[in-house]
């Protein structure tokens, strides 16, 4: 557990226990990090604060979301993971003066905005402020995943371009579709999130609030549209694909029963010659090997012309 406070003339500055906050503090800040178990029962017993939601943010990745009580309110932001996409939660009880911050992984973004408080001191700053400019920096760094996954899909025909045979292509394209529902899985609950914030307003107290809050919208809805317009992209590199696998198996299959067409005349004499009956007169003629030999030939290049002026190869 982290400590931090800020007052009207000093900026966020870090303690080591609850008694060096002082009374004239602005804002007091407690930043859980995979917190012991005694920090647990702190957090219980501490904070007024609703238990199924502290036993939510110990056990579990709540949903991302917003709910507002009398005395505070609780939200639960989520990151991306850089691994394997999946989404890590922030859970945050914001009161007036207090500030409650609780995550099993470590942010960045928290991190960032505690560090640049801590070197300038903003007086007018509060509670809702630094989880505004938490926020923004959370949904500043989905861009790293955004651009990237859309790279990938953009670039993803050069990278193929002597793979069309191979089963490796839909290997990989089912691999960015599912990076891409898993960046979906933490986007549009975020957008969700944002929107009830501008809805409901409780979070946002002014007009700079409210400024803020629509530029961190205006960043997700251009992720969500490249998201989607990258998902749009592997459904038609998945169905061209398909499509040029199903063209090519239809040309073998044309050409393989041009073949069988070819031979089944021949295999036709060549069974007929081959019962060994006792009375067949040409098997005693003297030239009757070359001259069946010679009309499979002329039959074979009679088809194969028939075939080539009706175009079918």
């Amino acid at each position: 557990m982290t400590i931090r406070y800020q007052t009207s003339t000093e900026p966020l500055k870090r303690v080591n226990r609850i008694e060096d906050i002082p009374s004239e503090a602005t804002i007091v800040w407690y930043d859980f990090e995979d917190a012991t178990p005694q920090e647990n029962e702190f957090l219980r017993n501490h904070f007024n604060f609703n238990d199924l939601e502290i036993d939510d943010a110990i056990n579990g990745i709540p949903r991302a979301k917003y709910k507002s009580y009398d005395d505070y309110q609780y939200l639960v932001l989520h990151s991306i993971l850089v691994r394997n996409y999946s989404a890590i939660a922030l859970n945050v009880f914001l009161g007036d003066k207090l500030l409650v911050t609780y995550h099993h992984q470590s942010f960045e973004s928290l991190k960032r905005v505690a560090k640049v408080n801590e070197q300038h001191h903003d007086p007018e700053l509060d509670c809702a402020d630094i989880v505004i400019l938490i926020l923004d920096s959370m949904v500043d760094k989905y861009f790293n995943f955004v651009y990237d996954i859309e790279d990938k899909v953009y670039t993803f025909e050069d990278r193929h371009v002597d793979d069309r045979f191979s089963k490796d292509v839909m290997d990989n394209v089912f691999k960015l579709r599912s990076d891409l529902i898993k960046i979906k899985r933490v986007l549009f609950p975020m957008q969700e999130l944002v929107d009830t914030i501008k809805t409901e307003g409780n979070l946002i107290k002014d007009n700079k609030h409210s400024m803020y809050i629509q530029h961190i919208d205006d960043h997700l809805i251009k992720q969500s549209n490249v998201i989607k317009t990258s998902q749009e992209m592997t459904n038609e590199i998945r169905e061209n694909y398909e499509s040029y696998t199903s063209f090519r198996m239809n040309n073998i299959m044309q050409i393989l029963t041009l073949v069988s067409v070819i031979f089944s005349p021949l295999t036709f004499i060549a069974g007929i010659y081959g019962m060994n009956f006792e009375y067949m007169p040409e098997l005693k003629w003297h030239y009757s090997y070359f001259v069946c030999l010679i009309i499979m030939l002329i039959i074979t290049i009679v088809l194969i012309i028939f075939f080539k002026k009706k175009k079918w190869f």
